[in-house]
């Protein structure tokens, strides 16, 4: 019993005494792919990093979706990375998903083919990241706000120097050791091989006690550079440089990232962003249509053929005589109305009283029309 009682001890010991993980803010995937807002874009990108913590590196790939505007670019990606700390624990899997909106403001005009000359980006997001491995198991959820200048001397390059800040809550698994005296009988040895078994029981009592969830908030920065080489309209050639640490703020192990990466853009560049005349070449007369339809005035707006239906001819009266009510019983004292005795009026007489007055005041219902115009 007591043989028995040791080798279950000496088991649950060698279970807890695994090295403790520590939780290393500052390890998530990068949050920005490209700078450039002209157009939707997809991109492929790689970064290694070197430096005391251990080699990192880090497989992207990013769906960037541009507004029509031209200064807004949803990036949304998913990137592998693994980490081989020098301490010599096993090489640590990982992966991370981010979700960012980048804002960039032009100030000082833009080229023919829309890229900014000076410009001012602001991004934020998040971009949570787990690493598992035997010894190092741990998640970070970060929240990125980023701010950067880019500067483009041709249009054909663009550098923007940016920093990044991303308050992160990091949650840990620890092994510690705890002691534990399991009941004997869930304690079983081979004699034969030697084999010391635990029951589900012992197990759990060991968990329990011996492994936590650690959670911790700290404050990581990262300040890099971006270089891209705009290879037309439709591709871009980006060079990636970034320094950071493994800690809170700048402390901690350094890490120093290169990479770079492909821009491919699967949508043309908006409008918004180009030049006038440029912008007209792009248009169709089916996109000028849509966009009219949308317009308030067109509901105000008339053929040529309504136009002219509506619009007076020379030759109609000045005043146009109004047609009589249907039905009503004076339909008959239609042609004294018109201005036919004022014509005689229009030459000179010597009489100052008109001559139209008395058949004005006769009607005569039978007389044909041609009765009221004189010989």
């Amino acid at each position: 019993m007591r043989t028995r009682l040791v080798s279950g001890v000496a088991a649950v010991l060698v279970l807890c005494a695994a090295p403790a993980a520590q939780a290393l803010p500052g390890t998530h995937a990068p949050a920005i792919s490209t700078y450039d807002t002209r157009a939707s874009s997809v991109v492929l990108a790689y970064r290694h990093g070197s430096g005391s913590g251990g080699p990192f590196n880090t497989f992207s790939y990013n769906a960037n979706f541009t507004s029509t505007t031209g200064k807004l670019s949803a990036q949304f990606g998913i990137h592998y990375v693994n980490y081989a700390p020098s301490e010599g624990d096993s090489t640590a899997h990982g992966v991370g998903a981010s979700g960012v909106g980048l804002f960039v403001f032009p100030v000082a005009g833009r080229y023919d083919d829309g890229v900014p000359k000076a410009a001012l980006s602001f991004d934020v997001g998040v971009v949570p990241t787990a690493y598992i491995s035997g010894q190092r198991n741990f998640l970070t959820l970060p929240l990125v706000l980023g701010f950067g200048v880019p500067l483009s001397p041709a249009r054909q390059l663009t550098f923007t120097p940016w920093i990044e800040v991303a308050p992160s809550v990091n949650l840990d698994t620890v092994f510690r050791s705890a002691d534990i005296k399991p009941d004997p009988n869930s304690v079983t040895i081979d004699p034969k091989t030697g084999t010391v078994s635990l029951s589900q029981s012992a197990i759990e009592a060991a968990v329990k006690k011996g492994v936590t969830v650690d959670a911790g908030v700290s404050v990581p920065m990262r300040v890099g550079l971006e270089t891209a080489i705009h290879l037309g309209e439709s591709a871009d050639f980006n060079i990636y440089t970034s320094l950071h640490t493994l800690g809170g703020g700048f402390s901690g192990s350094s890490v120093f990232t290169l990479g770079a990466g492909l821009v491919f853009r699967w949508d043309d560049i908006v409008p918004a962003v180009l030049p006038v005349e440029r912008r007209l070449d792009r248009e169709g007369c089916d996109a000028i249509e849509g966009r009219f339809r949308t317009c308030p005035n067109s509901r105000q707006w008339l053929s040529p053929e309504q136009k002219s239906r509506l619009a007076p001819s020379d030759s109609a009266p000045a005043t146009a005589p109004i047609p009589p009510a249907v039905g009503a019983p004076s339909a008959p004292a239609v042609p004294p109305s018109p201005a036919v005795p004022a014509a005689p009026a229009a030459k000179p007489a010597p009489a100052p009283t008109p001559a139209p007055t008395a058949p004005a005041t006769a009607p005569a219902p039978a007389a044909p029309p041609s009765a009221a115009f004189p010989g």
